[in-house]
């Protein structure tokens, strides 16, 4: 029995690596440059209505997205810090008992949990209050309507940056890592002791990490791609019930191209 567990734990810690390996070198791996509009370049040739316009499409993108934002950030970081303190407890009761093993896995556990919670309370979260932050930004003239656009265009931009880190690969790794080294130590220090939980130290971070990543908003990175698509071109067109109306069609005869207001 004794050496089937070994033989278990010792499969455990080489899948593990493995994993970590494949993961590490997806992160690290340089992404293939994009093609992509510059977004402020043109910011200083806008007309005061094509600045308005802009503005709203980004407070619009920031609205689409954040009731879906605010509900996993801070469900997370509830779940998080909630499951810290309950490990937190097991440990504190391990060390009473004199418990050393345990008390070495709970208190690791609660270590990480608390660290992934409190990310969430430290990074920014302009998905969530990005577009009130917008709309209070001064637009009683053309400069200032250029500065609202420069602000909103950073505050989407930094809104994907922020979104991109959660809904990537680094926090998996990030997990994993961490899991292989607290199950490795343990394993190593207390033979045999609680295997349960050095299983649990395994797979754990790794496993509610690929769950937050898997979770994670993404309106925010799809709408500043999408926004940097229109962002300098003067192909847009926003039709109002005043606006002229064009009409172009082909025949064997030749074109006819009208334009009515």
């Amino acid at each position: 029995m004794a050496e089937h567990h070994r033989n278990l734990n010792s499969a455990i810690q080489r899948v593990a690596l493995v994993l970590t390996c494949a993961l590490a070198f997806s992160v690290l791996t340089p992404p293939r440059a994009a093609q992509a509009q510059d977004a402020y370049s043109c910011i200083e040739e806008l007309s005061d209505d094509e600045l308005r316009y802009r503005i709203r499409y980004i407070e619009g993108k920031l609205d689409d997205n954040k009731k879906q934002a605010t509900r996993w950030r801070y469900t997370w970081m509830g779940l998080w810090l909630a499951a810290g303190g309950g490990m937190t407890y097991a440990a504190v009761n391990a060390a009473r008992d004199n418990n050393n093993a345990d008390k070495f896995g709970w208190a690791y556990l609660a270590g990480g949990a608390y660290a992934f919670g409190l990310a969430h309370a430290v990074v920014p979260a302009p998905n969530v209050w990005g577009a009130k932050r917008i709309r209070r930004k001064d637009d009683g003239s053309s400069e200032a309507l250029r500065a609202k656009l420069r602000y909103a265009t950073e505050t989407l931009e930094q809104a994907a940056s922020v979104e991109e880190l959660f809904g990537g690969p680094l926090g998996v790794v990030g997990g994993l890592l961490y899991g292989v080294v607290g199950g490795t130590v343990k394993a190593v220090q207390w033979t045999g002791a609680s295997r349960g939980l050095t299983a649990a130290i395994y797979v754990a971070p790794p496993l509610l990490l690929g769950l937050q990543t898997a979770t994670a908003p993404r309106g925010a990175v799809q709408g500043f791609e999408s926004y940097r698509g229109i962002a300098c071109s003067s192909k847009y067109y926003e039709k109002s019930e005043e606006g002229p109306d064009f009409d172009f069609s082909l025949s064997p005869a030749g074109g006819n191209f009208k334009v009515s207001f």
